[in-house]
């Protein structure tokens, strides 16, 4: 185990935990899943919507939830060779935690082949609330990777109050705000990088859909570039708002693909925006390494006669 075993192990229980409330039907699992061999090999494409009762599960969990709802389903999954087979399962774009989707693409591998409308009847009845499976398509094996054709998505903002807490005149001054700027700046951490870059160029598009008062939520239509090292994250963009105190929904509506003409029409109206483009200028990028052997600024020692109070206080000046 890592630095933290009783965290690890919290968090094992928890993953343990949520996933035995997924698949909650008491259907045993298939048994030891099967490795590549020189059987016909068969790639699909599902588009399935990722609902709320499932949206704070975390990109893990969800993977497992597809691995699992396929060995249900009796489906022969492939695997990958190696000491930890992992099953030919590729996600175009992992959704954060907390956003759903409402058309999101997954693309597996079956082996030996299976009747299309044969893996639609089973896949449908071992599927867990919260997903819904909208089609499926056969693609050539070798059809290129979904996450390298990216270009952009259209998120929907959805804030839900009730009337007269938040108007919609508030709402415009806000995107008016956000438009008007040049420049937003956010902090990221990745790999245990953490790096500045600039959000405002990402935002391609940011209306004012109005107010549902049946549903009573306001609506915002978002559009944001997607392409890799330059992705605009609705939740930042929810931030640089300054309306993230109010309860709300993030769904992702649409994904656009560089080898569709018609998405690729849609973005010509829009800059490409390369990383360097939003890179913060002579910001540097330190590892949690680097920080253990950065010694360019002395820690404060404590006092002595100080309490634990007031010395933990020093982490907050």
């Amino acid at each position: 185990m890592g630095e933290h075993p009783k965290e690890e192990l919290r968090e094992a229980q928890e993953a343990a935990t949520l996933e035995d409330a997924i698949f909650d039907d008491g259907a045993t699992e298939a048994g030891t899943p099967s490795v590549e061999e020189d059987t016909p090999r068969q790639r699909m494409r599902f588009i399935y919507e990722k609902g709320e009762a499932i949206k704070f599960i975390s990109h893990q969990d969800e993977f497992r939830l597809w691995e699992r709802s396929l060995r249900r389903a009796d489906l022969p999954l492939l695997y990958k060779q190696g000491s930890n087979p992992q099953p030919h399962l590729v996600f175009a774009s992992p959704l954060g935690v907390g956003i759903t989707g409402a058309n999101e693409p997954i693309d597996i591998i079956l082996s030996p082949p299976v009747d299309l409308e044969e893996v639609r009847s089973r896949i449908i009845a071992k599927l867990p609330p919260g997903v819904i499976l909208h089609s499926l398509e056969e693609l050539p094996l070798s059809a290129p990777a979904l996450q390298g054709l990216l270009i952009g998505a259209d998120y929907t903002i959805l804030l839900f109050t009730s009337p007269g807490e938040l108007d919609g005149v508030a709402i415009d001054a806000a995107i008016a705000k956000v438009l008007a700027q040049s420049e937003i700046w956010r902090e990221r951490e990745r790999k245990g990088e953490r790096y500045t870059y600039n959000l405002r160029p990402l935002i391609l598009e940011l209306q004012n859909q109005g107010y549902d008062a049946a549903k009573e939520e306001h609506r915002i239509h978002l559009r944001v570039q997607q392409r890799a090292g330059a992705t605009g994250r609705p939740d930042e963009v929810v931030a640089a708002l300054e309306l993230d105190d109010h309860a709300r929904t993030l769904r992702r509506d649409r994904l656009y693909y560089s080898d569709s003409a018609a998405d690729v029409a849609i973005f010509a109206a829009y800059p490409i925006i390369e990383q360097s483009a939003i890179s913060a200028p002579r910001s540097p990028r330190y590892s949690q390494r680097d920080r253990k052997h950065d010694h360019s600024e002395a820690k404060p020692r404590s006092i002595p006669g100080r309490s634990i109070a007031e010395r933990a206080g020093d982490e907050f000046v």
